[in-house]
């Protein structure tokens, strides 16, 4: 090949040099080995599409990687801040979102009416506290989950560590049609009356669906 290289990176001992060639011009610059290896790996990009399990989707484009799961309905006891017993009560289906790249991980809790069986599947407003209108968490003082669950392809610490914390009185609002202003109200609610099922109707729309949400987290 007849051509000359107008940039060649070269490996030491000591580390790594860029060399670039300008006409007769060259010039040599010391480069950090974790960006060169950031800058290759944001190349690469691997999306396992919408799985059969609870784990829906699991996807890497180079140092970013999100998991979704799925959390079936069912009576969960959570705790609100000041509360000494846990309230027994029916959960909607949810679906938590966890994004990572090289600092802490970001969060996304959604509502739905049924596992997605696709990617159109509106989400709605997750029925708890400390869940922002945009489907972060306000986690608190809670500490984050381990190194080892963040190398995970499953979210069960992260589902623990979420629904075994305290609730506390932040981001309560939006989340109930019929408690609009409060959704622990409608959380002691069912309680009292022993609901078997958490009521779809009352579920607010984010009027968004999990692709749309998903194509926010990755860009």
């Amino acid at each position: 090949m007849a051509e000359q290289p107008s940039l060649i990176l070269s490996f030491y001992s000591f580390g790594v040099m860029l060399r670039k060639q300008e006409g007769a011009a060259v010039s040599e610059y010391p480069v950090d080995a974790a960006h060169v290896a950031a800058a290759l790996a944001s190349k690469t990009r691997f999306d396992t599409g919408l799985l059969d399990g609870n784990t829906l989707i699991v996807r890497q484009e180079g140092v970013k990687r999100t998991v979704v799961e799925y959390r079936p309905p069912g009576k969960t006891g959570i705790f609100l801040e000041g509360s000494e017993a846990a309230l027994r009560i029916p959960l909607p289906p949810l679906i938590l979102i966890r994004v990572t790249t090289d600092g802490a991980p970001q969060y996304g809790l959604y509502a739905v009416k049924k596992r997605p069986s696709d990617m159109d599947e509106p989400l709605f407003h997750a029925p708890l506290p400390n869940v922002f209108s945009s489907g972060a968490i306000c986690w608190g003082s809670v500490k984050r989950v381990s190194d080892t669950a963040l190398a995970e392809a499953t979210l069960k610490e992260d589902w623990t560590m979420l629904l075994g914390s305290p609730f506390g009185d932040h981001a309560c609002s939006g989340k109930s049609k019929t408690h609009p202003s409060d959704i622990r109200k409608q959380l002691i609610e069912l309680e009292g009356k022993k609901a078997r099922v958490y009521p779809k109707r009352d579920l607010i729309p984010v009027k968004k669906t999990l692709g749309q949400v998903l194509g926010e987290a990755a860009s």
